[in-house]
């Protein structure tokens, strides 16, 4: 199983505390190349199997570098759906980030 390097590095935070949380939520972007599955398969390999996790997705959007307009890549299309124009920049969809915890 790869596994992801931004949930280790959260995995490894939370180790750190002197007692885990009862519950954990994170934010992932629509871009992460990682299915729900993946992530709460490399959870439920972890030392806090135990403590739920919640996800929440955060849908992607990009801005085209030609007309500027702002557009959901879908299907991951690279080019504007706006003007055609190959180039933009992520706004969001690429997050992956401990939103916040439980605790006892």
């Amino acid at each position: 199983m790869q596994k992801n390097p931004r949930l280790s590095a959260i995995i490894d935070q939370l180790l750190q505390r002197p007692t885990p949380p009862v519950s954990v939520h994170v934010v992932v972007g629509e871009l992460i190349p990682f299915s729900d599955g993946q992530i709460f398969a490399q959870w439920k390999d972890s030392p806090l199997m135990h403590v739920e996790l919640t996800i929440r997705r955060i849908l992607a959007e990009q801005q085209c570098m030609v007309c500027f307009q702002k557009y959901h890549p879908a299907q991951r299309e690279v080019a504007c759906p706006h003007c055609g124009a190959r180039g933009a920049k992520v706004i969001s969809g690429e997050e992956f980030f401990l939103e916040s915890t439980e605790e006892k």
